[in-house]
């Protein structure tokens, strides 16, 4: 099987033809060996993201959610909803690295 690679953008969903590709590759046994030795429980428990700044919040700590209201500028609020679905996702993203960038949060959650 050859390896394939998809890159989706933060807030995407993936495509109904890549889930079908993620499941069927599952389908395959993992060969380990020198260059690719299986990992233990505790080496697995030390990875640490690549660049936290990117995506403080990494999956499995998902902060609580508040329903608000607030006031945003028309035109910013139609740029975010211009660029698809999951644009709140993207707005919320958009908060927290400027409040971790000012030192208000932590780099990581």
């Amino acid at each position: 099987m050859a390896i394939v690679t998809s890159r989706l953008k933060d807030g995407s969903v993936p495509s109904e033809e890549t889930l079908a590709r993620i499941k069927d590759a599952a389908k395959y046994e993992v060969t380990f060996d020198e260059d690719c030795p299986e990992l233990t429980d505790q080496e697995l428990s030390e990875f640490k993201p690549v660049n936290p700044e990117l995506r403080a919040n990494h999956i499995g700590s998902k902060p609580k959610k508040s329903r608000i209201t607030i006031t945003i500028d028309a035109d910013v609020l139609q740029a975010y909803r211009e660029s698809g679905k999951g644009y709140q996702a993207r707005m919320n993203d958009a908060l927290r690295n400027s409040a971790i960038a000012e030192g208000w949060l932590p780099k990581t959650v």
